[in-house]
């Protein structure tokens, strides 16, 4: 510790020298803290509207409804060995283990689930996409020869036993000083599957699975159980979403 606070008032007199006097060192520091603004907080998440570009301010008229009925009618379609491009709301790439568990039924190119409009440079403003990410996506897959583009979106959340209640409360995972209160946790996911020459689209949930967190000794590390928990979770998960999306999907039924 002392070390360092030689090596800092070394570096103060030094800089002090520099100048005309060490009165014009406060100013400096002044000039630096008015130029400087703190990067915005943004959220990752990839929301609906972002990736559909819905404007609240459009007018749509029934012709318009009649028209998205008659456009629906094409049904989507993943034949197997099919390319795909896979995007995870909020991240860079995709889960490897949601990759590996389509690459089973698919070819699997990915893409980036951030938003232009959230991606933030050194003193600039967030920029503003004129574009939906839709129309983004769709533009790559058919540059990339990719029939289809799943974006999903997956939140972990636990399971607190309510004693009073005799029940399981269900909320979004967080860390907590006393993890023996989780008693199990799931992954609740959503996706939409969006068909590049069409347009068309579908968004659904597909059913979670509960994976209970064993009761162990209380010597035992109970953070490596939790750990162990959600990776089981995780796989389980991704597993049964990437089946039911080829089965349903497979044969043109999105709509079943």
């Amino acid at each position: 510790m002392e070390t360092k606070k030689i090596i800092v008032g070394i570096t103060s007199a030094i800089f002090c020298l520099s100048l005309t006097g060490c009165g014009q060192q406060g100013k400096f520091i002044d000039a630096q803290k008015s130029t400087y603004k703190p990067r915005p907080v943004v959220s990752p998440q990839l929301t609906e509207q972002e990736l559909f570009g819905w404007d609240p301010s459009m007018e749509i008229t029934e012709e318009d409804i009649q028209d998205a009925l008659a456009q629906a009618e094409d049904e989507i379609s993943i034949p197997r060995n099919a390319s795909i491009i896979l995007v995870q709301s909020g991240e860079k790439t995709p889960d490897t283990d949601m990759q590996k568990e389509l690459e089973k039924h698919y070819k699997v190119a990915t893409f980036s689930g951030i938003s232009p409009s959230k991606k933030i440079t050194t003193n600039k403003e967030p920029s503003t996409a004129t574009n939906s990410y839709m129309l983004t996506l769709r533009y790559f897959g058919a540059r990339g020869r990719q029939s289809t583009v799943i974006v999903y979106w997956p939140t972990l959340q636990m399971g607190i036993f309510d004693k009073q209640a005799n029940s399981v409360v269900w909320q979004d995972f967080q860390s907590v000083n006393n993890n023996n209160q989780i008693s199990s946790l799931r992954y609740l996911t959503r996706y939409a599957v969006i068909d590049v020459k069409t347009g068309n689209w579908e968004m659904y949930s597909p059913a979670s699975i509960e994976t209970a967190i064993p009761i162990t000794p209380a010597s035992t590390t109970k953070a490596k159980d939790l750990e162990d928990v959600v990776k089981t979770s995780k796989q389980q998960t991704y597993q049964a979403n990437a089946q039911e999306i080829y089965s349903r999907f497979s044969l043109g039924k999105g709509r079943g």
